[in-house]
């Protein structure tokens, strides 16, 4: 594994081993792409002024977040349809959560089931939370969370409706677009010239379910599952709903995707036990201004205090620090996960979350910090 010693290095082997119209599901932002690379671009103005002479320390990771003590300061983000991406995902990276002591998101829109998911993630599991139309549904997804196990609810908040993503368009792939998500001549193709996901693939037995949803489309339902999922899921949330969702999930509860410090104040007066600062990884609006820019006025905002949790464009361990400096307590990473387990396999996601870890360590000796508030005080303001 020592030829990818960087995320930067699993890309273009993720991008050779999965079919195009899949990688661009896996790539793919919203319009342009501009939001993604704002994201980008601005974690990398983020900067930090050595101190020097500090002669050798091991840095100690291990943080405390939500009542619950993680091995690392960051986890896997909810990645839906990631089985698509790479077959099983959602098992490995769940396993991969119990073996490490960080918490492994799952997405509503996962291939795998609660249940399944929960039992791999032995205690380190969290579940994320489209908001369905239907509230038996949202209540029944919340009783499946507690019995199989999810410590935290990750309630996602920006999603009105589906976003145009033209690139998977191009690619031939008619996740997210109108179509059904049936399989053409084009896909098969691609499918064809890319064996080792296509062996992968025969764990799925040729079908992409949505197990979680599965279970409440009408017997008497005609349309594809796709379109049932749409029709519950999209734009349903509300602060009154929101409210619902809180009455009923008695644990820790996230509300993702808040971009200005109103939403957060209002998440807080509500009740919600922290907030996810995201843009949702360039993915949904192009028009948003980079999450990491974000960060410091919620902060402000909310206080010293209050959980923070940091997502989106996060590619190394150095991105991490970044988003901790700026005042996120905790960081969900999600695609380098992803681009690990097309790359290598089953352990590639371990794998990522290896470089991540070294990369931390490396970046806190290099400034010159032993904790967090130590790598605040090193922070280039001027930037």
């Amino acid at each position: 594994m020592s030829k990818f010693p960087r995320i930067s290095d699993l890309e273009p082997a993720a991008a050779r081993n999965i079919p195009p119209f899949i990688h661009a599901y896996l790539e793919a932002g919203t319009g342009n792409g501009h939001a993604m690379s704002r994201n980008r671009k601005a974690l990398d103005k983020v900067t930090f002024t050595p101190e020097l002479m500090h002669g050798r320390f091991v840095p100690n990771l291990e943080t405390k977040f939500l009542g619950q003590t993680f091995s690392m300061p960051f986890g896997v983000a909810p990645i839906g349809l990631s089985s698509m991406i790479w077959p099983l995902s959602e098992h490995h990276l769940g396993a991969m959560a119990a073996k490490l002591n960080i918490p492994y998101t799952l997405s509503t829109v996962a291939g795998a089931s609660i249940e399944d998911i929960g039992s791999k993630c032995d205690g380190f599991g969290w579940f994320q939370l489209y908001a369905p139309h239907s509230r038996a549904i949202m209540s029944s997804l919340l009783e499946r969370a507690v019995s199989s196990n999810m410590r935290v609810l990750v309630v996602t908040g920006d999603v009105p409706g589906p976003s145009r993503r033209e690139d998977m368009r191009k690619a031939g792939a008619p996740i997210g677009s109108r179509n059904e998500t049936k399989m053409n001549l084009k896909m098969l193709l691609q499918i064809l010239q890319h064996p080792r996901w296509a062996l992968a693939a025969l764990e799925l037995k040729g079908k992409l379910r949505f197990k979680n949803m599965e279970p409440y489309v009408p017997r008497d339902n005609s349309k594809p599952i796709s379109e049932f999922i749409g029709e519950q899921l999209n734009g349903s949330l509300t602060w009154e709903y929101l409210s619902e969702i809180r009455k009923h999930w008695k644990g820790k509860l996230l509300l993702k995707g808040v971009m200005q410090k109103s939403d957060a104040m209002k998440a807080v007066d509500m009740g919600v036990d922290g907030i996810v600062v995201s843009n949702h990884g360039g993915r949904q609006f192009d028009g948003n201004p980079a999450s990491i820019s974000a960060l410091p006025s919620i902060r402000q905002a909310v206080g010293p205090k209050y959980p923070l949790v940091f997502d989106s464009g996060i590619r190394s361990g150095l991105d991490i620090l970044r988003a901790l400096a700026l005042g996120a307590d905790f960081v969900l990473v999600g695609r380098p996960f992803l681009y690990g387990l097309a790359a290598i396999g089953t352990h590639g996601g371990e794998h990522v979350a290896q470089i991540l870890e070294e990369e931390i360590n490396n970046a806190l000796l290099q400034i010159g910090a032993q904790n967090i508030p130590e790598l605040r005080q090193r922070l280039d303001l001027k930037n």
